[in-house]
């Protein structure tokens, strides 16, 4: 849709007052833009200059700049605004149609996406990560043979996370054993002595592996984890940032972080954390979920800002009505969240051994890393529903809405916003014809 203000201003600087907008002879929006033959002969100066040699400029340019008024300004008083039963109905229209609500695969997909950019070397190095599967698949093979003591390491509930996190650990010490860039972390063939430092591990863990040692697995594990440093040259200089501020040195080697006492009594602690059968209780008490929700509840309260001030222009009533609904909403989205990821996390076990062993170890791996994402975004839309149903739509949506149906500017905003929408009603489109007309608007 043209924006009938702008063009009508066009029109206007063209051909001035006297032959200008809403003239018979020069040619506009108002008469199709089909100028009449005296508009072709519009410079009456022209068949006596002599007589009048400044005459052929008085017509056209006379008044140019006299009065650059709006459409709706030349209108008004000739000119009625659109009928309050059309604009109700656009704006009805409107308001349904643009309310945009997630649904439970946009949900699902979302996070499990979500969960793939919260490891970015995947996307950063996909031939490495593609490539390594190979190497690890040869250490992790016996998870596939029933009886094995890979297997039963596997699908025990109280190993299945630890063997998913021995895998993940695995694979990527393997891509990092491959070229790259290195900006954050550098290969392992720039720096071999930090593969060299973590080798009697990689062995251990594959010892620990063939003969079922749970104990064995975790300690090689925590070791390997401690000595995966980051040594770029950005991480290193965020490290010096860090230490000019009183932060903790952070290693620089595989060989420093192994003989870290802090760095490897955290890891160790981390990777103990991961033993045990996983319950309902402690899954909650991890605090994954509870931080994706809080994470989730800022999200929801930011996004409601602007409608929290629109309220509030309104009047405080409908202002603290509105910071009400926001935090109930976001309130929501936390538990949601929290409980969402708990659940799937404590039944995750079986879902990710029965992978592991049906299809392969990594794909067990991958499902683990993203489950707890995918359990919290379901958690969330579920708890989302009913907290909409609950407060009902945000009053300062519906205060944004009635400001637009007061005026000439807003009706036509309004106008353009629903042309965008799909599926419009036929009353619908015959409203916004009549509110078009009144505007002498063209489409």
């Amino acid at each position: 849709m043209v924006s009938p203000v702008s063009l009508a201003n066009m029109e206007y600087a063209l051909y001035g007052n006297t032959s200008g907008l809403g003239s018979t002879t020069a040619p506009s929006m108002m008469n199709n833009y089909c100028a009449s033959s005296s508009y072709l002969n519009s410079y009456p100066g022209l068949t006596n200059y002599y007589a009048s040699p400044y005459s052929m400029y008085a017509d056209p340019y006379a008044g140019m700049y006299a009065n650059p008024a709006s459409l709706y300004a030349q209108q008004q008083g000739t000119t009625q605004q659109a009928s309050q039963s059309d604009v109700d109905k656009v704006a009805n229209f409107y308001n349904k149609s643009s309310q945009v609500e997630e649904t439970l695969i946009g949900a699902v997909v979302g996070n499990a996406v979500f969960g793939l950019i919260n490891n970015p070397r995947l996307i950063a190095h996909p031939y490495n990560s593609i490539k390594s599967l190979g190497k690890v698949k040869e250490m992790f093979k016996g998870v596939k043979v029933e009886g094995s003591n890979a297997y039963k390491l596997w699908n025990n509930p109280e190993t299945n996370e630890l063997m998913r996190e021995a895998y993940g650990t695995m694979h990527k010490i393997e891509a990092r054993n491959m070229k790259k860039l290195g900006l954050f972390r550098q290969s392992y063939t720039q720096n071999p002595k930090d593969y060299e430092a973590l080798k009697p591990y990689i062995e251990k863990l594959k010892s620990a592996i063939n003969s079922g040692d749970a104990k064995g697995v975790e300690d090689a594990v925590a070791h390997l984890k401690a000595g995966y440093t980051n040594n770029g040259p950005i991480s290193k200089g965020l490290g010096a940032i860090k230490r000019f501020f009183g932060g903790t040195t952070i290693p620089n080697t595989a060989a420093e972080a192994l003989k870290n006492a802090t760095v490897l009594k955290e890891t160790q602690a981390e990777i103990a954390s991961k033993v045990g059968k996983t319950t309902f209780k402690n899954a909650l008490k991890r605090g994954g979920g509870v931080k994706g929700g809080l994470f989730f509840m800022g999200i929801e309260l930011l996004m409601g800002i602007p409608n929290i001030k629109e309220a509030f222009s309104k009047d405080k009533k409908t202002g603290w009505k509105q910071v009400g609904q926001t935090t109930v909403k976001g309130a929501g989205s936390a538990i949601g969240w929290a409980v969402g990821d708990a659940l799937v996390t404590w039944r995750a076990a079986k879902i990710c051994a029965a992978a592991g062993t049906a299809i392969a170890p990594g794909v067990g791996t991958a499902i683990g890393a993203v489950i707890g994402l995918i359990g919290g975004g379901i958690g969330c839309w579920l708890v989302g529903k009913g907290t909409k149903a609950l407060v009902g739509q945000d009053v300062g949506e519906k205060v944004k809405l009635e400001k637009m149906k007061q005026t000439p500017e807003g009706q036509v905003q309004l106008l353009q916003l629903t042309a965008s929408q799909k599926n419009i009603p036929l009353d619908v489109q015959q409203a916004m014809m009549n509110m078009a007309s009144q505007y002498g608007m063209v489409a």
